[in-house]
């Protein structure tokens, strides 16, 4: 099977420039509804990540997002959100971005192609068995967790798309 980047592809819609305001804003809400339909579809799939994650947690396990570019970027602003949404320390959900802090505000290329950095910023975190990595990549493609799948770490991603493979 063939994998194609999808967030490399042409854009399904074309002349924003010459569409009224109007239906530019309701194909942008049709696009958002694909969202919400497909964490519908993925809530089997949720449920059991999430019940494998809460008694890593409640052991003193941590979550880390890892991503690149726009992907890493809202991982390191959702763990940043925990501590005063949910009131949990700083500590559990930690977000790393490919490149570093330099990149949530610049782009870092070719970052996300080092298939040994994410492990080795892991390890700058003692990660261990307790502790979750969650990688987040709009193409689903995650090189710098390839090298990253040791022991007993529950490693998982969340990607927008979708195919049979990445749901098991």
């Amino acid at each position: 099977m063939e994998f194609i980047k999808i967030t490399e592809q042409p854009s399904l819609y074309n002349d924003l420039e010459k569409k009224p305001i109007g239906e530019i804003l309701q194909e942008i809400n049709a696009e958002d509804h694909k969202v919400a339909d497909a964490v519908e579809r993925s809530i089997p799939q949720i449920e059991k990540l999430v019940s494998q994650i809460i008694p890593r947690v409640k052991k003193g396990g941590r979550i880390f997002y890892m991503g690149a570019g726009t992907s890493g970027r809202l991982g390191v602003l959702d763990a940043s959100e925990i501590p005063p949404t949910f009131g949990m320390p700083p500590t559990v959900v930690i977000g790393l971005i490919a490149g570093g802090d330099t990149a949530l505000r610049n782009p870092v290329e070719n970052a996300e192609d080092d298939t040994k950095r994410g492990w080795e910023e892991l390890q700058q975190y003692n990660i261990n068995t307790k502790d979750t990595v969650i990688g987040i990549a709009a193409s689903g493609i995650i090189g710098s967790l390839i090298t990253a799948t040791v022991g007993a770490i529950l490693m998982l991603w969340i990607a927008s798309l979708f195919n049979k493979r990445n749901v098991d």
